[in-house]
């Protein structure tokens, strides 16, 4: 890896506040419009990024998204990213950043990225999200190497969460040393696969067009692996018991979760949150606090929320994750007391859910259901969802999965169940919200019967391409209209429902079918679930097993989903 190394000279220069010859090219960055305080709505004053947006504005970089919002939390696309890095070279060396019109809009800033060495190649993805590894690799190629010279002391290795063997290793730790970049927290962790948002963007953009506001920091060696009981004592006041309730305060059930910000934003599990009236987190102090809820994920079955407090302690956060990697998972377990329990990533990226999941041999049990997963230096980099029936090996949603969801207001449980009603056109019809396997999936009906308030709906097996992947669909349309397997055998809801699901695979009239069995409940509910189904909440399904109670022509091993034991 290549190391930049400030030079005396230039240090002495530097501290008086002049820029040498070779600097030159930033007398090209004037500004070329006029910001006025609060020209941004979105953008306060006080904002760690605002004087950013405001210089990146001026010097015709960044431009709001309408005339009164920047919308600082939005992610930037690749595309975006290039049009940032071909303006900074052509302002650099010409003094402007005219760029012909084409079609599509960024072509005319592709070109010149390619034609000037900011691109290698042409790429596939412009409209996606930029990660901060894809926005510093096109960034760092946007000036000459003499204008990133560096001030900061940076060893190899140091970015705890950037291998030197990366493509964009060379990039970041240039950025670094050039004061560009700071890193997310106190270890100088840069989070590779977290999408760059706009606030960001502008912060680096800035600092490349305007040494003065880069940034001095020093990392010399990669942070010490904490122990198991360091791991336990510094992260346990970020991670809490949640219990949920419905509309009579009765109980539903339990689990963990786990505070990232210190204005008390925090995840868990998406089957603790939905469907319920109320949440109430009991931290590691004994103090109990409402919780209220954003957003709702239910193909990774988390949940972005918001536990009410200031001044809370938190997790920082990591998205890079690697096979054979230390973690630990920490929560609840059965309600009681917290728990830590060490393992290895085993599978950063497990294809058996419909998100990739993070496979680890850390054991996790019921009710450690949306607690933490985090490395050995303390960062969260997941949340606990799965595991098998002896709790090992686990599975966590990666935390990088919250950035795509929607933290702009939280709301209490009540409110936002009741503006989350599930859609009664993919239901079937009088079994609301129980919903329709065919509607979700696209596969066709075969029969149907009814059966002593049962009623059994059939598909073919062999009109089941991917049937895994299929099933993984129809649980995630399960859990997203409050429907989970809280115990062995049936989906009930955590709303209160009076319908229970079971799913086997079986025949019928000669053919091999998956059976959609509704029933309605006949048992006295607690909470809207069934008495014997009020259990410590866990994750998400797996298949295992065999259902019980099969009716007598289903006779065939079913597809048994359930949350962990």
């Amino acid at each position: 890896m290549k190391k930049r190394v400030l030079s005396l000279l230039l240090a002495a220069v530097l501290a008086i506040g002049m820029l040498p010859s070779a600097f030159a090219g930033y007398e090209n960055f004037n500004a070329q419009a006029t910001y006025t305080a609060g020209q941004f709505t979105d953008v306060p004053e006080t904002a760690w990024y605002a004087q950013n947006v405001r210089t990146a504005y001026e010097y015709g970089l960044i431009n709001g998204q309408s005339a009164t919002t920047f919308a600082p939390d939005s992610s930037l696309t690749v595309a975006e990213a290039v049009k940032l890095a071909a303006s900074l070279h052509s302002i650099y060396h010409t003094g402007s950043a005219d760029f012909a019109s084409s079609s599509p809009w960024y072509q005319t800033y592709v070109d010149y990225a390619l034609q000037n060495g900011i691109l290698s190649a042409a790429r596939s993805d412009y409209t996606s999200p930029a990660t901060r590894a894809v926005f510093a690799s096109v960034l760092a190629a946007a000036l000459p190497s003499e204008a990133l010279t560096a001030i900061n002391t940076v060893a190899d290795g140091a970015i705890p969460d950037v291998s030197e063997s990366a493509s964009y290793a060379d990039a970041v730790y240039l950025l670094y040393r050039a004061g560009v970049l700071t890193g997310s927290d106190s270890s100088g962790s840069f989070q590779p696969d977290s999408t760059i948002r706009r606030s960001e963007a502008a912060a680096i953009v800035t600092r490349m067009a305007d040494p003065s506001l880069r940034q001095s920091i020093t990392l010399t060696e990669t942070q010490t692996a904490l122990t198991a009981d360091e791991i336990y004592d510094r992260c346990l006041p970020a991670v809490f018991k949640l219990s949920s309730y419905n509309a009579r305060g009765e109980l539903l059930g339990m689990g963990s979760g786990v505070v990232i910000a210190a204005n008390g934003d925090a995840v868990t599990c998406g089957h603790i949150v939905n469907g319920v009236s109320r949440l109430v987190a009991e931290m590691s102090d004994g103090i109990k606090r409402e919780v209220k809820v954003y957003d709702l994920n239910a193909d990774a079955d988390i949940a972005y929320i918001r536990v009410i407090g200031s001044n809370m302690p938190y997790l920082e956060t990591s998205g890079q994750v690697q096979a054979g990697d230390k973690v630990y998972a920490l929560g609840y377990p059965g309600g009681g007391d917290a728990k830590v329990t060490e393992g290895t990533v085993t599978d950063p990226a497990n294809g058996d859910y419909l998100l990739p999941m993070i496979e680890s041999t850390a054991a996790v049990i019921s009710g450690n259901s949306g607690g933490a997963l985090v490395n050995s230096r303390g960062e969260l980099v997941g949340i606990t969802v799965s595991s098998q029936a002896n709790g090992s090996p686990s599975f966590s949603v990666p935390i990088s999965e919250v950035d795509s969801m929607d933290g702009s207001a939280a709301v209490s449980p009540s409110e936002y169940t009741s503006t989350h009603m599930p859609d009664a056109s993919r239901c079937y019809t009088d079994l609301y919200p129980v919903p329709d396997f065919g509607t979700v999936t696209g596969v066709p009906l075969f029969a149907t019967t009814r059966d002593r308030g049962t009623t059994q709906f059939y598909y073919r097996m062999a009109d089941m391409t991917n049937s895994d992947r299929l099933l993984l669909e129809y649980y995630a349309a399960l859990g997203e209209n409050t429907f989970y397997q809280f115990s062995e055998g049936a989906f009930t809801s955590s709303a209160g429902y009076l319908l229970s699901v079971q799913l086997y695979e079986t025949t019928y009239q000669g053919e091999q079918v998956l059976g959609v069995f509704v029933s309605g409940m006949q048992t006295v509910t607690v909470g809207g679930l069934p008495r014997a189904a009020v259990v410590f909440y866990t994750g998400l399904p797996r298949v295992q097993g065999i259902v019980h109670g099969v009716p007598q022509h289903a006779k065939n091993p079913a597809y048994q989903y359930h949350f962990t034991k």
